[in-house]
């Protein structure tokens, strides 16, 4: 035994084991064992049906913390995308789904512990609707032209993606410009699906794409209606003001007719023996060729206002009567006396009559030097009347101007 320790061998053998001593006294003292925590170490969500299924946020991200043990020297350089994390999804359903992470450390580093062991992944289902084209026109056509209809190919497009994406999607329309038009537009043009803001909706697909548009452009013109007003309200009583509701509507038709167009009647409203405001739903009266062009008007609605009658006298100079059609060469003069008018108006404003309403005038036409006597013209505007002039006439006196 005593030759065995003696010899190289058995010194090369006692240094080995020396060596080993001393590397498990420097691997225990100075790179021990020791526990730590990697924080949000990102997980991964495996073997989803994105056919069926999608993450009810989008932008969700997972974390865990994950305790581990192992020499400092390899614990100290663990970075979270080190360690993989990740939970099967593989035949998950609609809604809140609680799924255990699995979790792998890298080689000599030992897995102690893992916070949540479970996490919550809400899905929604991947759903398809079938949604309609609406065809937004921007511009003006033409003047005297506007747009009738407009329509797409196909009427409907089908929207897919996550539920509550595509329950999102409030509008799908395609734009068409018509400035300047006068004839139908057709035009193929791509696809928007909006939002309630007004945004495009992202995260789904749509098919088609693309629609073929038609808008029909057709000639118009906007024409007064002119109600058909039969009989009278008995002595006494005036008709004060016809209102119309609406008092123009636009026409459509052939361009000739509508060029010669200016006015429609309505079927005939009576107001015989009315003492009060009558009001009626009166249909318009179209000539062949024409139509309405909003097809929603086939009426319109007439009010007559009818009132008592009453009456005001004033007392005018003949200085506001005027001459008319004074011979060349000759000087008109009125004598100076006063003129009384008896005015017939509605009751309820007759006393807004005054002395600037009324035109005064004679008619000097064909007569020649010297003195006449000629009737005094007198006017006044609707819905009041000049019933009586005193006196009728006047003395007008013509001279030569040399």
């Amino acid at each position: 035994m005593r030759k065995f320790f003696a010899t190289d061998t058995a010194i090369k053998i006692l240094s080995i084991i020396a060596a080993i001593i001393m590397w498990l006294y420097v691997m225990n003292e100075q790179n021990p064992q020791v526990t730590y925590v990697v924080r949000d170490v990102p997980v991964k969500l495996q073997n989803l049906d994105e056919s069926k299924l999608a993450l009810k946020d989008s932008s969700a991200e997972y974390k865990v913390n994950v305790r581990v043990r192992g020499r400092r020297s390899l614990v100290a350089d663990l970075k979270p995308t080190d360690i993989n994390a990740q939970v099967n999804l593989r035949g998950r359903m609609e809604g809140d789904n609680l799924v255990h992470v699995n979790v792998s450390t890298p080689p000599n580093i030992e897995l102690i512990d893992v916070s949540p062991r479970e996490i919550n992944v809400p899905l929604e289902a991947i759903i398809e609707e079938q949604l309609p084209v609406s065809v937004d026109i921007t511009g003006i056509p033409a003047q005297g032209f506007a747009v009738d209809k407009a329509t797409s190919k196909p009427q409907a497009i089908v929207v897919k993606g996550p539920r509550s994406m595509v329950n999102a999607v409030k509008k799908v329309s395609a734009s068409i410009d018509v400035t300047d038009k006068n004839t139908t537009v057709v035009s193929t043009l791509p696809i928007r699906v909006l939002d309630a803001q007004n945004e495009e909706q992202k995260g789904i697909t749509f098919r088609p794409e693309v629609v073929e548009v038609n808008v029909s452009i057709v000639p118009v013109s906007n024409v007064q209606v002119v109600p058909n007003i039969s009989g009278n309200p008995p002595d006494g009583y005036i008709i004060r003001d016809v209102i119309i509701d609406p008092p123009t509507v636009v026409v459509t038709g052939g361009q000739e007719i509508l060029n010669s167009l200016q006015s429609l009647n309505t079927e005939s409203i009576s107001v015989e023996g009315a003492t009060s405001t009558v009001s009626a739903d009166a249909k318009l009266i179209l000539p062949k060729g024409i139509a309405v062009f909003n097809e929603d008007i086939e009426t319109v609605r007439v009010t007559i206002v009818i009132e008592r009658l009453a009456t005001t006298t004033f007392n005018v100079s003949s200085d506001q009567i005027q001459i008319l059609n004074v011979p060349s060469g000759l000087k008109a003069e009125l004598e100076k006396k006063e003129i009384l008018l008896t005015v017939s108006g509605p009751e309820s404003i007759i006393d807004k009559v005054n002395r600037n309403m009324f035109k005064l005038n004679i008619d000097a036409a064909d007569l020649e030097e010297g003195e006449y006597s000629v009737d005094i013209r007198a006017d006044i505007a609707r819905p009041y009347r000049i019933i009586k002039v005193e006196p009728s006439d006047i003395t007008v006196t013509l001279h030569n101007l040399s």
